[in-house]
């Protein structure tokens, strides 16, 4: 199944009937799994009351959820991203229960207690006392008596000078939080930031955004402003993801595609808006496609992908509605067989050599994803008469993660199941009891149109192909590019696959 991560406008606009032919290809559930994350559920709360119509809308959009993704949730559990079913109806109660929580973050709202017991609650009052009386790092004591320090901090830290200890440092903290998630606080934050100079006016769509950062603090002559550093990474999440979150946040507090920061009667954009944003782009780094219709996360996701190397395709509903069209419109896996031999009538493969420069093969990179999974095809050297001369893999969107969810296992081994029925071994569809350790023994099918067999090495999923009348024809340095050759062997599968009825 080809991974597909959708942002909340679009999958609203969907709801409300305004995507329709995008609708109609992602309800393919055989082809695509649509994933959503608790990042939806954090846009959906910002709208939440308790008007019984305003209710009523909020079901729609979490029974809308369902319909498009069966569930399935991305989540942060504080060290892994996880894909698991999760209803978005529970999600969305567990963000409502918490949410006093995050209004208050002091010591005394953190470590309240609703114990009956008179000995846990005497510890609890003795261990907040003893943290509220700590006194702060001197450095905070040092950076308050320089007066261009100071004012920067009081900015950020509203009401810290005046305690500094770990109490003054959760209340302020708390305060920062509020103005940053309530009110228009950010604008104040983005506009320290850019005191270096560097807002909107400086980006232009032929220059990259960081690069362009980067150089403007090197003329000001002044240390950069560290991402990393300022919102350390793995924490509380992956490194990865974290990384993701700094770069996004990075662009928009410089003024690249910044978000509108504006609390009214009729509106409320805040910095909640742009880290939800943010988290959007790191869940969507495992997908092999992220749609958003909103230009300013279009363009900063863009940019943070380049950046990190990270292949997941950022497409509007138009754009992908056409790349839909031309490369992924295949439903049989005939059509899946006869697209992957038409590569070779295209002069798309390469060279490559392995780390001591030894010539081993040729490889792909195909805008298509064949058996709606695979989109790299590797050509080895024929090394004896029972190496496989295929390999279909994918190219993991994100360096940083190889995920591949049981669902897309169950998905490839019941299309092949299908089409080619039990493997020679006898197994037939998947189950998840067959993996243990993170190992799978895989599927192994001598069919009428090649040897074919699926496996899982290191995370990994591939398929190896062996097909003799391709091995006769295509020589180690010259790749088939002969119709003859390509028109017998599709004419070979469509007369098998005709018998099977596929």
């Amino acid at each position: 199944m080809i991974k597909i991560y959708v942002d909340w406008n679009i999958m609203s606009g969907m709801r409300s009937n305004h995507f329709p032919e995008l609708l109609s290809i992602l309800l393919n559930n055989d082809k695509f799994l649509c994933l959503y994350s608790t990042s939806h559920i954090s846009d959906i709360f910002r709208s939440y009351s308790d008007d019984e119509e305003q209710k009523a809308r909020i079901q729609d959009d979490l029974e809308f959820i369902t319909k498009i993704t069966n569930d399935f949730c991305l989540f942060n559990d504080g060290k892994n991203i996880i894909l698991d079913q999760y209803d978005p109806q529970e999600l969305l109660d567990s963000r409502i229960e918490e949410s006093d929580i995050f209004s208050d973050l002091s010591i005394d709202n953190l470590f309240k207690s609703d114990s009956d017991d008179p000995a846990l609650n005497s510890l609890l009052e003795y261990f907040k006392t003893t943290l509220k009386s700590l006194e702060l790092d001197s450095v905070f004591k040092e950076a308050f008596e320089n007066p261009e320090s100071a004012k920067i901090l009081n900015d950020i830290f509203p009401g810290l000078k005046d305690d500094l200890t770990m109490n003054g440092f959760f209340n302020s903290f708390s305060k920062m939080n509020y103005n940053l998630n309530e009110t228009e606080g950010y604008k104040d934050l983005r506009q320290i930031v850019q005191k270096i100079g560097v807002n909107s006016g400086h980006f232009n769509e032929n220059k990259d955004p960081f690069e362009l950062i980067d150089n403007s603090y090197k003329k000001k002559g002044i240390e950069n402003f560290k991402s990393n550093e300022y919102l350390p990474k793995g924490k509380n999440a992956p490194e990865w993801y974290d990384e993701i979150m700094n770069e996004y946040l990075y662009l928009d507090m410089h003024g690249y595609k910044s978000d509108k920061v504006k609390v009214s009667e009729k509106e409320r954009n805040t910095f909640s808006n742009t880290t939800d944003d943010a988290s959007h782009t790191a869940f969507a780094s495992i997908c092999s496609f992220y749609l958003t219709n909103d230009d300013k996360n279009y363009l900063k996701t863009k940019a943070v992908y380049k950046k990190l190397s990270i292949e997941t395709k950022v497409l509007k509903p138009a754009e992908f509605i056409e790349y839909y069209n031309e490369y992924l419109n295949y439903n049989s896996i005939s059509d899946h067989f006869k697209s992957l031999f038409e590569i070779f009538t295209k002069p798309i493969f390469y060279d490559t050599d392995n780390d001591e420069g030894e010539y081993f093969g040729k490889f792909a990179y195909p805008n298509e994803y064949f058996f709606n999974f695979f989109n790299k095809i590797w050509v080895p050297v024929n090394k004896g008469e029972d190496y496989f001369y295929f390999t279909l893999s994918t190219i993991p969107p994100n360096p940083s993660k190889i995920y591949t969810a049981f669902k897309e296992i169950e998905s490839l081994v019941r299309m092949f199941y299908e089409a080619f029925g039990p493997d020679k071994n006898g197994l037939e569809l998947f189950e998840i009891s067959e993996i243990q350790n993170e190992i799978w023994g895989g599927r192994h099918w001598l069919s009428d149109v090649g040897e074919i067999k699926l496996v899982r090495i290191n995370g990994w999923l591939q398929l190896y192909y062996n097909n003799e009348e391709i091995k006769k024809k295509i020589v180690d340095v010259k790749l088939a590019s002969n119709d003859s050759l390509i028109k017998r062997l599709l004419k070979g599968y469509k007369r098998y696959f005709k018998s099977k009825s596929v």
